[in-house]
């Protein structure tokens, strides 16, 4: 492993040899005076001044004060005691000559000049790269970090880049004119030939060409690490979105501002019979110059290229003798900085919802034709078989009020039944009439009050609310509907529910309340009760409560409740116990608009008041 050395252990490398030489020089001094014989005082004091020189020069101001000490010391021994003032003003001499020395060489050298203590400390401590350098990129001294990484480089290009040393240069002169360059990127190699990015700076010191000046640089390892992560995500994503808009139905072509095209997937491929591969940075136009043929008309291929902004249906022509293809066509601009003026053209393929919707429109067609033809059918019919039963049940009242006292008792009974046939038969044509017009017409609607319907009721069902305690809340809600369907619906509940009750204290309670989106009534009495077997066939059609003949019944009622309340887009059902009554429950929405099954009229139900 290679050795890292430190600008602090070099600093310190360069003190300590220093020291030595001085030390060497006096001990060269010493040993030069310990071999002569005869010498003079001034002979010593001359010898003793040179390493004080060389003791001032390297250490500058603490070093001619200490040396001009230590030559006073050395040559006392060596001087009489009568010549001890000679050896104070040399002393003085000493000190000033040293002193004068430090000074020049300060001035002269920029190198030893040193900042102050908190500036240094700094400089030394800091986590950017610091070196102090000269005019000619001389290194003078280097921080901890940089001394850590860079070693102790002479000039500052031994760290840099080979690529990047000319620039180095270029930018050292600049700060060496203008006073400072940068920042600036670019690339050094560590003593472990390690690659680093840098972001540097060049700093002036002094205002003069050739003085001083700070080279400062940002490692930029970490950011570069980050950013090549953030690409390679970036690469990630583009191809995962990518693969994914090339498995969709509809075809994608992103054009830039100037209609150019940056990218096509593979849909659009199959649709237009282009290369998508070669299509990348060609104008439009001539990017789908080769599908221009397979347009039916030639002006859509236009609007497609002119980006039309409003969308519409193109027909293509298939050459793979298939049916002809339909695609809507869509654009949208890019709002993104990247692609901004762009746009995403969608080509979406409809040629199978188009023929859907051809089956649906002809089956509806078809469906609205039945309808109107099973119509008319049901009404003749209706008439026709209304017609003779009529006949029969005036036929036989009048042999049950003519012939009947000359007829046995079995012969009146058959008579009766005939009659009673003829009229159920008649009750149950006219609830199938009313069962099949439901949904089917269109019903005229109107702001209904419902405690008008409930009124009205009283009055229609006077006769056979006799005996019955009929309890209504104090308030309805008002509803959009049509007053006929109502009636019926609350009629038949209410009819039920006094035809099937054999309690001597016959009781019917209607009420409602507001659950959500729903208006929630219930129709609950004291009667015969259901049994569970038959909660949910009750309203099937012609399912009779009770099948006794006590109870006549065409079993249509409950499916014509069911019917309206559906089609109002409610749902109805029962809860019952035998021999304690029964409640039905139904919903009607708040505020609804739900076509009626042919969609021959909306029905809509409004708000309560």
């Amino acid at each position: 492993m290679t050795r890292r050395v430190s600008a602090t252990d070099a600093s310190v490398r360069t003190v300590l040899g220093r020291i030595l030489l001085v030390l060497l020089a006096y001990g060269g001094v010493l040993l030069l005076l310990g071999g002569l014989e005869e010498y003079h005082a001034i002979d010593v004091l001359l010898l003793v001044g040179l390493p004080m020189l060389l003791s001032a020069w390297s250490f500058g101001f603490w070093g001619a004060l200490v040396g001009t000490l230590a030559s006073l010391g050395v040559s006392l021994p060596f001087v009489p005691p009568d010549q001890y003032s000679l050896v104070l003003w040399a002393g003085g001499g000493y000190l000033v000559v040293g002193l004068g020395l430090a000074l020049w060489r300060r001035w002269k050298n920029p190198a030893v000049k040193r900042m102050r203590p908190g500036t240094q400390l700094v400089f030394k401590r800091s986590l950017n790269f610091a070196l102090m350098i000269d005019h000619e990129g001389q290194v003078l001294e280097s921080n901890d970090r940089a001394g850590e990484v860079y070693g102790a480089p002479r000039r500052i290009w031994e760290f840099f880049h080979p690529d990047d040393q000319a620039r180095v240069r270029e930018e050292l002169e600049r700060a060496s004119l203008r006073g400072e360059a940068g920042p600036l990127k670019l690339r050094t190699v560590s003593q472990s030939k390690e690659l680093i990015p840098v972001e540097l700076k060049f700093v002036r010191l002094e205002p003069t060409r050739q003085s001083r000046l700070l080279l400062e640089m940002r490692d930029l390892s970490a950011l570069a690490e980050l950013e090549n992560k953030v690409r390679e995500a970036q690469a990630r994503y583009r191809y995962l979105i990518e693969d994914a808009i090339d498995t969709l139905d509809t075809g994608i072509l992103l054009l830039d501002k100037e209609r150019k095209v940056i990218w096509a997937n593979r849909t659009l491929e199959k649709f237009l019979g282009v290369d998508r591969e070669e299509m990348p940075g060609l104008e439009v136009r001539r990017a789908l110059a080769s599908a221009k043929p397979l347009f039916q008309d030639l002006n859509d291929f236009e609007k497609v290229i002119a980006c039309e902004s409003a969308p519409f249906v193109f027909t293509l022509r298939r050459n793979d003798g298939e049916d002809e293809r339909i695609l809507e066509y869509r654009s949208l601009p890019v709002s993104t900085e990247r692609y901004k003026g762009g746009r995403i053209d969608h080509f979406i393929d409809i040629t199978e919802k188009q023929r859907l919707e051809r089956i649906l429109q002809e089956k509806t067609q078809r469906l609205e034709e039945s309808n109107r033809k099973l119509e008319e059918f049901t009404h003749v019919v209706s008439h026709d078989l209304k017609e003779p039963l009529r006949t029969m049940a005036v036929f036989t009242q009048y042999l049950i009020d003519d012939y009947g006292s000359q007829l046995d008792e079995e012969a009146q009974d058959y008579l009766n039944r005939i009659h009673r046939a003829s009229l159920r038969m008649r009750h149950m044509i006219d609830d199938l009439l009313k069962l099949s017009s439901i949904g089917t017409r269109q019903e005229n609607l109107e702001k209904l009050a419902l405690s008008e319907v409930i009124e009205q009721l009283r009055e229609d069902l006077k006769a056979r609310l006799e005996n019955v305690a009929l309890i209504v809340p104090s308030t309805w809600p008002t509803v959009y509907a049509n007053r006929t369907r109502m009636i019926e619906l609350f009629g038949n509940l209410i009819s039920n529910a006094i035809k099937y009750n054999d309690k001597p204290e016959k009781r019917v309670e209607l009420s409602w309340t507001s659950q959500g989106a729903f208006y929630h009534f219930t129709v609950r009495d004291n009667g015969i009760g259901i049994e569970e077997r038959y909660l949910n066939k009750v309203f099937e059609l012609f399912e009779r409560l009770n099948p006794r003949d006590d109870y006549e019944s065409t079993g249509a009622g409950l499916a014509i409740c069911k019917r309206i309340v559906e089609e109002y887009g409610g749902r109805i059902w029962v809860e019952s116990k035998v021999g304690e009554g029964s409640a039905f429950h139904f919903t009607l929405p708040i505020q609804v608009q739900t076509p009626s099954r042919n969609g021959a009229a909306p029905v809509l139900v409004g708000q309560a008041h």
